[in-house]
């Protein structure tokens, strides 16, 4: 990918950097102004390992009545991005270099209703990148004429930035795409990511009181929960309300793909009850969440797996995914016979009884009493009580997300391993709710 950067240089007689091996700083770009035999501009940015190149004689305008014309140069190693100095006479690109501009951009190309890989479209010969730096901020279009001729165009950006797409007909604005919400992670590409997996998604979250844990603001920003769904959802998006002994909440409920993708232009992580909207106090699955003490994992796959086995015996069909947190979910589909507190209570009794056997799990709600075992929790399965949805996006660095995964892979797999930028294709939980079975059933044979 680097053979031609290479071919043109001694890099005994230059200090431009070596192409050692492909690099990654993920979405940032850099314009230099470049003196050789006339002044120029070269524009970089960088994906899949290299910086992407382009000279612009005149550079890129704020203005968006002007096309500035491009030449597609060879590509260059990412630590050219930081490159300032003399490129000595007699070597390709002699004369000064200095960086004009540097910062981060965005893919926000849309085709088809969807944010189009960057590759993709540079093949194409058309992408559309907001770039966020210390003097050029906005939207570029960049268009392929012919060959290794392009042309950039500014887009007059309005004062809040946005772009649409198109999900099952609804149409869905995508505000602030470019904001950051962790170093190298853009809103558009957490958007792009629940478009991604909206199907897998679905099945999960359907008909389904919707609890929002929202962070606007990026992971480290302000981080709290809303259960009331606002006054500015769109109408399409349906809600429930349901009395409580502290009033009536007025919960979203997920009925489509597009729901999932307008949440997650929110910045919401989806949370759910065991219950669907039609009976809110009916549970059609039961869920232990294993929560470890410790961070050694090992033990927490050991109980894992022995709590699947429990579960294997008495009849149930035990499923488990990560949390993109701490630990694991293992959850299992039952008919919808016993409410809230029945569930829950049998439950509580399958975890009592896993203790009683395995001294490395608890039921102990103390923190101080756990003395660094594993918590096996039931109290999700409660009215007003919610976990974290299958393939929701975490509020962490790295937005690692809560995946279901197949069991033969336990031991690759560790709570974190799955992020919005490497998730499952297909849904380890394909069929779950076909597995359900009855708790009285399970009852008779016990007794």
């Amino acid at each position: 990918m680097l053979e031609e950067y290479r071919k043109k240089r001694d890099f005994a007689a230059t200090n431009e950097p070596a192409p050692n091996q492909l690099e990654s700083e993920r979405s940032v770009y850099v314009v230099q102004k470049h003196n050789a035999r006339r002044i120029h501009f070269d524009f970089r940015l960088e994906h899949d390992g290299v910086l992407k190149s382009w000279a612009v004689p005149k550079g890129l305008s704020d203005d968006p009545r002007d096309k500035r014309l491009a030449i597609r140069t060879e590509d260059h190693p990412v630590a050219y991005a930081a490159f300032s100095g003399v490129i000595p006479e007699g070597q390709y690109g002699a004369g000064t270099v200095e960086i004009w501009d540097k910062g981060k951009f965005v893919n926000i190309t849309v085709k088809e209703g969807k944010v189009q890989p960057l590759g993709e479209a540079l093949e194409k010969g058309h992408f559309i990148i907001y770039l966020k730096g210390d003097k050029l901020n906005g939207s570029y279009v960049f268009t392929r004429l012919d060959k290794d001729e392009w042309v950039i165009v500014k887009k007059m950006d309005k004062s809040r930035m946005s772009t649409e797409i198109d999900v099952g007909g609804h149409r869905i604005k995508i505000t602030h795409p470019e904001k950051e919400l962790d170093k190298g992670i853009s809103k558009a590409e957490l958007v792009a990511y629940y478009q991604r997996i909206a199907p897998l998604m679905l099945p999960h979250v359907e008909n389904r009181l919707i609890s929002m844990l929202r962070f606007p603001d990026g992971v480290r920003g302000e981080k709290f929960f809303q259960k009331d769904i606002p006054d500015y959802f769109p109408q399409w998006i349906e809600s429930k309300c349901l009395k409580h002994e502290s009033g009536v909440t007025c919960y979203a409920i997920v009925k489509d793909e597009a729901a999932i993708v307008y949440l997650g232009n929110q910045v919401i992580v989806p949370h759910i009850m065991v219950t669907r909207a039609d009976k809110p106090n009916i549970p059609d699955k039961i869920i232990f969440d294993m929560d470890p003490s410790l961070p050694d994992l090992q033990p927490l796959k050991s109980a894992a797996i022995r709590l699947k086995g429990f579960l294997e015996a008495v009849g149930f069909r035990p499923y488990i995914m990560t949390t993109g947190g701490r630990g694991y979910h293992i959850a299992a589909p039952i008919k919808r016979e016993l409410d809230n507190g029945g569930v829950r209570d049998f439950a509580l009794k399958i975890a009592q009884t896993l203790a009683q056997q395995d001294p490395s799990v608890t039921t102990e709600l103390s923190t101080e009493r756990r003395r660094g075992r594993i918590f096996i929790d039931v109290n999700r399965i409660s009215a007003m009580q919610t976990s974290v949805a299958p393939y929701a996006a975490r509020s962490e660095p790295g937005l690692p997300i809560a995946s279901p995964f197949d069991w033969d892979e336990l031991p690759n797999i560790n709570p974190t391993s799955y992020t919005i930028r490497n998730y499952p294709k297909e849904d380890a939980w394909g069929g779950f709710f076909a597995s359900a079975v009855s708790i009285q059933d399970i009852l008779k044979k016990l007794s």
